[in-house]
């Protein structure tokens, strides 16, 4: 038996403490010692160079190196979101101060990227950093004056590396760059903000976020598109194969629109291509899938999640994309019986009506991690294609473009028919009264001419038989008008300015629309900054057919209560004022026209789809005339759809769907009613597999994770999701140079003290 003697124990870690002592001495006097040592050795080069040249060259060359050291030195010293935050204090409310912060635009973009920074670029804050002072005050016992003297000394030479604020100024400088420039820091300057979080280390979320827009993470290594034809709509089926080229688990991030009268019918992920091991969808409240969508990925757990953010918007996230094995480790962690997923595989089908150019593809706004090369194999119904795009915009049709009419008759006895419509039958207004929103915030400034087309069009076409009412937004202190002569208006002459949300925007429009009824109320934007979107905003009702008009394309998604909002009014979205025109226009030319048991639910992508009284058994004789005996004003047909219409009933289903939330105007969205009303929503979804606004796609892969999903569709809030802007939290590197309060030096002696006589318990309970 090996026996150790306490006081050999005790020697040891006292001589390591006195080595440890001597070690912090050494640090503390070092930044004195190398002062000393380099104004030595100053000195010693001057006398070398007075030895060589002279005195006179000596002076002269000191001369310029300390003018050209103190140049740097004091320029390094002026860092810019000093200025940035000086210009931002006043933004000013006429146009001629707005107008000269932008042309400011670059020192203030700076100014503010260097604060969100400043973890990356400095040491430390002036503030924070104290260290010398502390260790001078532990070691030498100074007074706190003496101590904060000499850390004055050493900050003020350390002043470029050093930031001059607070750390306060993160949070600030990320939302006075959202108010100015109308988008997120992290989205404006994602390749600078990955390039400075590169030099140390970050903790990445799994969740694919603004950084990772356009970032090449996950390969597309296979994909195939299949259409089978219907007649005048079609099915479509994209299959999509990824392969991680990263060590992490990644999520892939796509959000896309399809056009407005399409329909999603189906989600499935796989480990594998085997169709029959694939993971099936569930269709579910859209806020109880997003939290557990959520909940799942922060678990490392497999989960996909297909929601409907807009009238033609949606978003599709699916994770984990299986890590890359390295080479070492492919030995290691390959099991014959059960091989490690290296892929994975995702499929997703829709229905969607025919057009001039033939079957729609899901058209791409915006990506995340994902990327493909002219390695990847792609095909469409069997034909290899090279494109650099996601996918083609349209699939040319086998058969000529043939509208017809069709109908759907639902157990609950509702029905949705659909007829086509000719060209002669699209009119523009006459007679109406319209409101038109311009948006003037800063991201607007890139629509002038758009903006300037769309108006001239407006003042030529619309302006002459119908009554328009103006409406300027305000931002940052700057008042929102209501414009009076429309003549001298020039929207060229505009200055655009800061940021404003959709609902921000409706919130003014409703304080000056006072007691004005409008036949339609056109919001022209462009595609908007729902990176910078909130929870938890409030939209007074909007009576008038709403419609968002965007200049620049499509937004990726909108909160819910402007979706909400469009929805509920009977609006829409478009890219093009003069078909939103027509729409309206032609909208309630056939609302006259129509039988009376029968709304007009939409008019798109060439049909008019109609929405027939329901004629369920809940319904008294009184409240439903059709009952005693008299014509059934419906179109002829079995009650019961036919093959061909149990395959067409999901796009039926969401225009029904459709019109169903339009029911649920101006109800509290924590009503009791309205819940009722939204479970309606949800129940038709579910029995016809379909995505709406209210209901999203989930694919779960265990039953952990299936009751997680029974519990949240449980509770009150099961419809309320969040915003999701993507905005991902930056890991902060530590401050090596900020010093915490120590404890007390009598009781670090007992701690000491408690921890030799542990070791050596340990030691000789080991040896017994």
């Amino acid at each position: 038996m090996i026996s150790y003697n306490p006081l050999d124990i005790f020697w040891q870690l006292g001589i390591s403490l006195l080595l440890l002592i001597f070690s912090s001495t050494l640090f503390v006097i070092m930044p004195s010692v190398y002062g000393f040592l380099y104004a030595y050795t100053g000195w010693l080069g001057w006398q070398d160079f007075v030895r060589g040249y002279g005195k006179n060259k000596a002076r002269l060359g000191a001369i310029a190196t300390l003018t050209g050291w103190l140049i740097i030195y004091f320029t390094l010293q002026r860092q810019p979101q000093l200025q940035a935050f000086n210009l931002l204090e006043n933004s000013g409310v006429n146009d001629g101060d707005r107008q000269a912060l932008v042309n400011k635009s670059d020192t203030i973009r700076q100014g503010l990227l260097n604060s969100y920074l400043l973890s990356y670029r400095y040491l430390s804050t002036a503030a924070e950093n104290n260290h010398i002072a502390a260790l001078h005050k532990n070691v030498f016992n100074l007074p706190d004056e003496t101590a904060n003297l000499i850390q004055a000394v050493y900050n003020q030479l350390l002043t470029p590396f050093l930031y001059q604020g607070d750390r306060a100024d993160v949070e600030k400088a990320e939302k006075l760059y959202g108010q100015f420039f109308d988008t997120s820091i992290q989205k404006a300057e994602a390749p600078l903000i990955s390039k400075a979080i590169e030099s140390t280390w970050n903790r990445e979320e799994a969740k694919a976020g603004l950084l990772n827009i356009n970032q090449q993470k996950v390969w597309l290594q296979k994909q195939e598109v299949k259409v089978t034809e219907q007649g005048d709509w079609a099915e479509v089926e994209l299959y999509e194969m990824y392969e991680n080229q990263t060590p992490n688990l990644q999520e892939v991030y796509y959000s896309f629109s399809l056009p407005e009268s399409a329909v999603i019918t189906g989600l499935w992920l796989g480990d594998t291509d085997d169709r029959a091991k694939r993971f099936l969808y569930q269709v579910s409240p859209r806020g109880a899938a997003q939290q557990v969508y959520n909940d799942q990925v922060q678990a490392q757990v497999d989960p996909a999640l297909l929601e409907q953010v807009g009238p033609r918007q949606y978003r599709l996230r699916a994770f984990p994309i299986p890590a890359k094995l390295l080479s070492r480790n492919l030995n290691s962690t390959e099991n014959p019986a059960n091989p490690a997923p290296t892929h994975m595989h995702l499929w997703l089908t829709y229905k969607v009506m025919q057009q001039t150019q033939g079957w729609a593809l899901p058209d791409l706004g915006e990506k995340r991690n994902i990327y493909w090369t002219g390695f990847s194999q792609r095909k469409i119904n069997g034909k290899s294609i090279s494109s650099n795009d996601w996918l083609p915009a349209f699939v040319e049709a086998t058969k000529p473009f043939n509208l017809q009419p069709h109908q759907v008759t639902f157990p609950q006895g509702e029905m949705i028919s659909v007829q086509p419509l000719a060209a002669a039958d699209y009119v523009l207004p006459q007679g109406q009264r319209f409101a038109v929103i311009i948006d003037t915030s800063r991201s607007m400034a890139a629509q002038k001419q758009t903006l300037g087309k769309t108006w001239d069009w407006f003042n030529q076409n619309i302006a002459k038989n119908n009554e328009i009412h103006l409406y300027l937004t305000g931002t940052l202190g700057a008042e929102p008008r209501r414009i009076a002569d429309l003549k001298s208006f020039d929207p060229q002459q505009l200055t655009y300015f800061g940021s404003l949300q959709f609902p921000e925007m409706l919130q003014q429009f409703s304080q000056l629309q006072g007691d004005t009824i409008y036949d339609a109320v056109l919001l022209l934007t462009d595609d908007g900054s729902y990176d910078l979107a909130q929870d938890e905003v409030t939209l007074p009702p909007i009576e008038a057919p709403l419609w968002m008009v965007h200049l620049a394309g499509l937004p990726p998604a909108y909160d819910d209560v402007t979706l909400k909002a469009v929805q509920d009014s009977g609006g829409g979205v478009s890219t093009n004022a003069q078909e939103v025109l027509q729409r309206l226009a032609t909208t309630s030319k056939l609302s006259k026209l129509n039988n009376p048991d029968k709304s007009l639910v939409s008019l798109v992508d060439g049909y008019g789809w109609y929405r027939w009284r329901s004629l369920s058994s809940g319904e008294s004789s009184a409240a439903n005339p059709l009952v005693n005996n008299s014509p059934d004003p419906r179109p002829q047909g079995v009650s019961t759809p036919s093959q061909d219409s149990q395959d067409f009933a999901p796009l039926a289903a969401r225009q029904l769907a459709l019109a169903l939330s339009q029911e649920t105007k101006g109800r509290d969205i924590q009503g009791s009613e309205l819940l009722a009303q939204l479970d309606g929503i949800q129940a038709l979804a579910k029995q016809y597999g379909i995505v709406t606004p209210y209901s999203s796609m989930i694919v779960l892969v265990n039953d952990q994770q299936r009751q997680a999903l029974k519990e949240a569709e449980a509770r009150v809030d099961r419809f309320d999701r969040e915003v999701e802007t993507g905005t991902e939290n930056l890991t902060q590197p530590n401050n090596p140079f900020a010093v915490e309060p120590v404890p007390e030096p009598k009781l670090f002696i007992m701690i000491s003290l408690g921890a030799v006589a542990l070791m050596w318990w340990y030691r000789r309970r080991s040896v017994a």
